[in-house]
């Protein structure tokens, strides 16, 4: 039996090789955004609602931050299952894909706000390598099936847009407020 445990951990150990950098990077950008978040946040709430052409409410900052606590909590909790559980090692990896598309978001805002974003610095400089490298690795290890690759990119779409969505909305609701309301 205790060997049986020893092999597996040995098979996740192959898997999981390169992928500490997941919650790592993900620790550092959201520490970025949730420092910088607050003084962006009206900007943030006037160019959205000018691009929808109606007033958008947006969560208060001690809401996204609550968000990118429970976000950075999660992926290293699922980086420590991971370790026991093999097949949590391809999650890890849609976590990649997801803050992959997170740095295009991240150019996106910067555009719409004619500066930076909060959590521009490390979408750039410390998401868009570690996509790369993850990218790369997995190619390189080949553990991934046809049917991983294909599914990636669709649920890295629904966890960026409808599940951080869902996220932002469960802390709204948890913490007993409403967003604000835009500033003059």
């Amino acid at each position: 039996m205790f060997q049986a445990v020893l092999r597996s951990w040995r098979v996740n150990e192959t898997r999981l090789a390169g992928l500490w950098i997941v919650p790592t990077a993900l620790l550092l950008h959201n520490l970025e955004e949730a420092l910088t978040l607050g003084a962006a946040l009206p900007r943030l709430q006037a160019a959205a609602s000018r691009l929808l052409g109606r007033p958008l409410i947006l969560p208060t900052e001690p809401q996204y931050q609550r968000s990118l606590l429970v976000l950075t909590a999660a992926v290293v909790g699922l980086y420590v299952m991971a370790r026991l559980w093999d097949g949590l090692a391809y999650a890890l990896v849609v976590v990649q894909a997801v803050m992959a598309l997170n740095v295009g978001a991240h150019v996106a805002f910067a555009l719409l706000l004619g500066g930076y974003a909060p959590g521009l610095l490390t979408a750039l400089l410390v998401e868009a390598p570690v996509s790369l490298y993850v990218l790369r690795r997995l190619r390189k290890d080949a553990w991934m099936t046809r049917a991983h690759w294909l599914l990636l990119p669709l649920l890295a779409a629904i966890l960026h847009g409808p599940g951080l969505i869902a996220l932002l909305r469960v802390v709204q609701v948890s913490t007993g407020s409403r967003a604000s309301a835009p500033g003059p």
